[in-house]
């Protein structure tokens, strides 16, 4: 099974390397080199000549510079221009996908496309786990990476993690994540609808949510509750220091501070909550 391994990996190299002067610009937008794009694949590599298209079958791989794909099924498009050469424009992965690239990671995926002008990825799946550091993103239904901008989007029941300093769980969560010392890491993480943020000591609750990694402040937006044992603070707009563990309840921005925006209810032994405000 190896030789016949390494017997596709090598028709398929010939093959690149003999459009490579037609591909190069192509190829700089996958990785930003100027190297063919390597597949592997176990049981086989395929050209569909009328569909204009490479598929490799079983444990497939196909690698350019840092960035790797693999999955049970792997086909790539192209497209011929006027002089009959070949540019790949898109690759699709089927089954057990996993994406690497320099220090991120993506497993879960049972169905991935990847747009190589855009260099972005869609990915489905009901266990997508991203994997940056020790940052964790999770979807249930659909991930979405945009490789060059560094943001991923998570939508389904999406779920953050950050060097176990709190969790993030929201319908949709959107990642911007920076190189910096030679680490891949969030700079700053959106929530979108039923956002709920957990630390060691306190659950907070918004429609939306905006943290900044450099100030580890999480901003939190509409229908605003603050949770900690069974005491709880409610507004339209809080603001949550990871750093200090201080929490702020303040009047949304544009408005005045009214006791329909900003109450408190905390339980001290039977406080009537009507009268913590």
């Amino acid at each position: 099974m190896k030789k016949i391994s390494k017997i596709y990996y090598l028709v398929i190299i010939l093959i690149f390397f003999s459009l490579k002067i037609s591909e190069s610009q192509q190829l700089t937008n996958f990785d930003n080199s100027d190297g063919p794009i390597e597949i592997f694949a176990d049981d086989g590599i395929e050209w569909h000549k009328n569909k204009s298209k490479y598929v490799a079958l079983g444990n497939a791989k196909a690698l350019s510079g840092s960035l790797s794909l693999e999955s049970d099924k792997i086909e790539a498009f192209y497209k011929e221009n006027d002089s009959s050469n070949m540019n790949i424009t898109e690759v699709r992965a089927k089954k057990n996908v996993v994406v690497q690239d320099k220090k991120m990671k993506i497993t879960g995926g049972d169905y991935a496309e990847y747009k190589i002008l855009k260099d972005y990825f869609f990915i489905n799946g009901k266990n997508i786990i991203l994997t940056s550091e020790k940052n964790i993103l999770k979807s249930n239904k659909k991930l979405e990476y945009w490789r060059s901008k560094n943001i991923a989007i998570a939508t389904g029941k999406a779920e953050a993690q950050k060097n176990n300093e709190f969790v993030v769980l929201a319908d949709k969560l959107v990642w911007y994540l920076q190189e910096k010392n030679q680490k891949t890491t969030v700079k700053k993480l959106l929530g979108f609808n039923n956002v709920s943020i957990k630390t060691n000591n306190e659950v907070a609750f918004s429609d939306k949510a905006i943290y900044n990694n450099d100030t580890e402040i999480c901003k939190l937006f509409g229908n605003v509750k603050l949770q900690r044992g069974e005491s709880f603070l409610i507004g339209e707009y809080a603001e949550v220091d990871l750093r200090s563990g201080i929490s702020k309840l303040l009047p949304a921005p544009g408005t005045k501070l009214n006791e329909n925006k900003v109450r408190a209810l905390i339980d001290k032994g039977g406080v009537n909550p009507d009268e913590s405000n």
